[in-house]
């Protein structure tokens, strides 16, 4: 039997491998080792880590960073705790391959303890762009320290043969946050009203923000105050918004949005954390989604739903016909939002059929048994 770590930092990261790491737990001829840091493990960011264990998997070990936010130099210390509980965690735990996706600040030293202590690295999701956030070169970095690829799209697969110069150990799996609309039974919009309060009466709409990490933070609580601005002009809505990442000047950004949403007879609702099957399925009841989150990007198409995507966070990707692209300006933001309440959206499968963790999950077999 073969051992395969499996690390998840925080919870929308998690959402996404979900489906990775059931593969890996039902397969008799593997072990799964489940390894917890990042925002899961922070109660200001909902201690996310019970969701983890309430879908049935055992933790193996849990990786504390310290996580401070609130200053770049914060971002930075917590990087150096992760370099230290990940070389403790590897050398207890010795993997025989492990998996990561994307492109969170936590990758940089998590990944190069794998590195540095010779242990084979997966990586989910490499070769997008996103050249409006710090995230791109990390993701890159990612790549380059990686052993196998398992990109979602063939464009992203052609930008790790041109980084790696190799064309071998790439996979073209799709995208493996689509699996959760093939294997989850999503919450109806009664159930849901009932489960979050909310207005069944109204037409619903999802916020979903995180900082553009290339902008200035008085930049980013601006481009709030606008969204929030070009929101508060719709009648018979209500807004559900879910808490931006731990990036620099997330808190911040939760601080504005919990006071908009704490007002007498708000038309806003603030949810730091509304769990994989909730999210997913407010996803699906929707008006529109507006923000920057790469759920937009990749999940909201699959669903047939219109989004607004605001700023350049996610600029380079693969854009749906059903995304309205807008700067940070109100004016913008506001035409966007006129806009999206006439669009009618199609499905999209750009970024695959929903089928990707078993693919990824063959994947792995076929490497560790080929000796």
């Amino acid at each position: 039997m073969k051992k395969v770590c499996i690390i998840t930092a925080s919870r929308s990261e998690y959402g996404l491998l979900r489906w990775v790491i059931d593969e890996v737990n039902n397969d008799e001829q593997l072990v799964l080792q489940l390894v917890v840091t990042g925002t899961h493990l922070s109660e200001e960011y909902g201690s996310t880590y019970i969701e983890i264990e309430k879908d049935g998997y055992k933790i193996d070990e849990k990786v504390d960073l310290s996580l401070s936010s609130s200053t770049l130099e914060g971002i930075v210390k917590s990087m150096g705790n992760c370099s230290i509980g990940f070389a403790e965690t590897l050398n207890n735990l010795k993997p025989d391959v492990i998996i990561v996706l994307g492109d969170r600040y936590e990758l940089l030293p998590i990944c190069s303890a794998a590195l540095v202590m010779n242990i084979p690295l997966a990586h989910i999701s490499g070769g997008d762009v996103t050249l409006g956030a710090i995230d791109n070169q990390i993701r890159n970095a990612v790549t380059m320290m990686a052993s196998f690829h398992f990109p979602g799209v063939k464009d992203s697969a052609r930008r790790i043969e041109k980084m790696t110069g190799s064309s071998r150990n790439i996979y073209i799996v799709g995208e493996p946050g689509l699996d959760n609309f093939n294997r989850l039974i999503l919450l109806e919009r009664q159930i849901l009203a009932e489960n979050l309060l909310l207005d069944i009466s109204k037409k619903w709409v999802l916020l979903n923000y995180h900082p553009e990490t290339k902008l200035h933070l008085e930049e980013n609580l601006t481009t709030i105050k606008n969204i929030i601005q070009a929101l508060d002009s719709l009648n018979d809505i209500q807004v559900i918004i879910t808490g931006a990442n731990s990036d620099y000047g997330g808190n911040q950004i939760n601080e504005s949005l919990k006071n908009i949403a704490l007002k007498p007879d708000s038309k806003y609702k603030f949810f730091m954390s509304l769990g994989q099957m909730r999210f997913l399925s407010l996803m699906k009841e929707v008006k529109f989604i507006i923000g920057n989150s790469s759920s937009g990007i990749v999940e909201a198409p699959f669903l047939s739903k219109i989004v607004i995507n605001v700023g350049e966070r996610q600029k380079g990707r693969y854009i749906s016909p059903n995304v309205i692209n807008t700067t940070n300006d109100f004016h913008s933001i506001s035409n966007a939002i006129i806009n999206a309440m006439d669009l009618k959206a199609r499905k999209d499968n750009y970024y695959g059929d929903g089928h990707s963790s078993v693919k990824i999950k063959n994947a792995i077999k076929k490497i560790l048994f080929s000796d």
